[in-house]
């Protein structure tokens, strides 16, 4: 646990009497739930899947093997170490961790337009939420605005770079 680490699924209600937990999937990659597989709460214990159900998204954690046991979990997070996600989700090619875009500068035509903060899911598309770069706010832009992800917008994203080279995003700040 020596990295950051991230949210990846809640814990639900019990299944059966052996101690399976529901498990609402917060993650965009349902593989790393499988059998052998740790994960981490808020308070720094361990959770080590012993059985993972697909079909019903289902665990069952090592030590909490019975209903009664079980039932402490409902509604604990679960965690991962971002070292861990890396190793264990596998991204094709042009596919990005949130994480890594996150914090990254938007560029467009040599000009600064912000960084992103935060990305919202809507619907089946992403939306990055800009923080808008101090001088443009000084000039009367808003403090705040969103791009969508889409190749509209998003001309590159280079990580090695701590870009985001984007097209037609400051008509968008302009209209915010």
């Amino acid at each position: 646990m020596s990295d950051e680490l991230l949210e990846v699924a809640i814990l639900g209600k019990t299944v059966g009497l052996k101690g399976a937990l529901k498990l609402h999937d917060k993650s965009d990659f349902p593989s790393q739930f499988k059998k052998g597989v740790s994960f981490f709460l808020k308070d720094g214990k361990t959770l080590k899947i012993l059985s993972f159900n697909k079909s019903n998204s289902t665990a069952i954690f090592e030590g909490f093997e019975d209903i009664n046991l079980a039932s402490t979990l409902v509604n604990k997070v679960l965690y991962q170490s971002i070292n861990e996600t890396r190793k264990r989700c596998k991204l094709s090619k042009d596919e990005f961790f949130y994480f890594d875009i996150i914090g990254l500068e938007i560029w467009e035509d040599e000009r600064l337009l912000g960084v992103v903060e935060d990305i919202l899911e809507v619907g089946l598309s992403n939306l990055f939420e800009v923080k808008t770069n101090l001088s443009l706010v000084k000039d009367g832009f808003s403090e705040t605005f969103f791009i969508p992800y889409i190749d509209s917008y998003i001309d590159k994203i280079s990580l090695s770079e701590k870009k985001i080279y984007s097209k037609n995003a400051f008509l968008l700040l302009e209209n915010s």
